[in-house]
């Protein structure tokens, strides 16, 4: 089925890379970043520029990511005060501490009271110590926590009595693009899709799509808490919800498949996707179109009812078991736009109440037993006998009549037995 899929919708494979974004195209390593005018610098890139080679500036930062170096291409004759947002050579950080760059060995590590950058060249050691890291409570921002979005981008999410904020840019450390959400501007670019959900509540949440598509799954991320001590500038009132569509319940269906159910006014729906986030193959399922393909079998059970349930099965074969799912609940103050009505199971057969007659009854003879089987597959006892006979649907096949005709066969062989004895008696 999967296969099957994949060759269906190669067109919207083709059309989701054309969708990308351009910011998540990081440039090449060697290509020079445009020069930021002077006091210009985006806040995620600057700090304290040192001189630690001809022609290599280290920008020493220990913001809320946590103690960073950049370390920068820059001209010869570099010196304090001028522009330092050239060209990236490295960056190191706790997860990458140690480079060599122009012959310089680089090592970021504990100093003094905090961290400090070791350059040694040629057996000689420098140390320079980075900017004091900020407390939780002094400044009131979370450690940021940082997500990857897929498409060379990611994004670092902090919280302060300002509000959420996120920072997204490239996973590239030479591509200097970023771009900033914040509570009072939480909607991203036109180009990009991006925004944080409920950004006055008590719980807000950042939210992506890093491919173009109604049916690609956005992503969702929590930020984290507020340091403690620490009190929001602003009243926190959660928002009413804008579209009425539930939370993202994901659930793994097998076989690299996954499935993201939601519930809205509209009803329930069900987006199966490739667990693969390279793969755009999607199959999805709604209350007005609750069945799956014929290749693949999914559904929606009681699709207007107040409980829909998702069932699926990732393996074919009347035995084995399916899967079920149940769906999230319509958000608070959200009202269905449909009249609910429940699945009504399919009538189960009464039980025969036909009684036997035991004084009709007539012996089986082979000729009736004959005339009995003329357009059937099966042979039928007549009188008291015939009262238990059923034919099952199921063994109406050829074996059927296979077993049939050797009955039948057993038959006029024991007759034509008897016959013989009969006639050796009398004789």
């Amino acid at each position: 089925m999967r296969t099957a899929l994949r060759a269906s919708i190669s067109t919207a494979v083709l059309a989701g890379a054309l969708l990308a974004p351009i910011a998540g195209t990081a440039y090449a390593a060697t290509t020079t970043a445009p020069a930021a005018a002077a006091g210009t610098v985006p806040d995620r890139y600057a700090g304290t520029p040192v001189l630690i080679g001809t022609g290599v500036v280290a920008v020493l930062r220990n913001k809320s990511e946590g103690p960073e170096v950049w370390v920068r291409a820059v001209s010869d004759d570099w010196k304090p005060g001028d522009d330092y947002m050239s060209r990236v050579l490295t960056v190191l950080d706790v997860k990458h501490p140690k480079a060599s760059v122009n012959g310089l060995e680089l090592e970021l590590g504990k100093g003094g009271k905090g961290h400090a950058l070791t350059v040694t060249k040629d057996g000689a050691t420098k140390t320079f110590p980075l900017p004091a890291a900020a407390t939780g409570p002094a400044d009131c921002v979370s450690k940021a926590k940082q997500i990857d979005l897929g498409a060379g981008l990611q994004a670092d999410l902090t919280m302060s009595p300002k509000g959420p904020k996120v920072v997204m840019h490239g996973s590239d450390p030479s591509d200097t693009w970023t771009q900033t959400l914040t509570r009072t501007n939480p909607q991203g670019s036109p180009d990009y899709f991006s925004r944080i959900n409920n950004p006055s509540g008590a719980k807000p949440v950042f939210e992506w799509k890093t491919q173009g598509g109604d049916n690609v799954p956005s992503g969702f991320a929590n930020f984290p808490a507020l340091p403690k001590g620490c009190t929001p500038e602003y009243p926190v009132h959660d928002d009413a919800p804008a579209s009425c569509v539930s939370e993202v319940k994901q659930i793994e269906l097998g076989a690299g498949m996954q499935a993201d159910l939601t519930m809205s006014p509209k009803g329930p729906k069900v987006v199966v996707h490739d667990s693969d986030p390279t793969n755009t193959l999607t199959l999805t399922l709604t209350r007005t179109n609750p069945q799956g393909s014929p290749d693949y079998f999914s559904r929606i059970n009681n699709p207007s009812g107040a409980k829909p349930v998702f069932e699926w099965k990732t393996q074919g074969g009347d035995n084995v078991p399916s899967g079920f799912a149940n769906f999230p609940a319509l958000p608070k103050g959200c009202t269905l736009e449909y009249q609910v009505t429940e699945e009504t199971p399919a009538p189960k057969p009464e039980p025969s109440t036909a009684k036997p007659e035991a004084s009709t009854a007539k012996p089986v003879t082979a000729t009736n037993v004959s005339a009995q089987t003329v357009g059937q597959t099966a042979v039928v006892p007549q009188g008291a006998v015939a009262a238990g006979a059923e034919i099952a649907s199921e063994d109406t096949d050829n074996s059927t009549t296979v077993a049939a005709g050797a009955g039948l066969l057993a038959v006029f062989a024991a007759l034509g037995a008897t016959v013989l004895r009969r006639r050796r008696s009398h004789s």
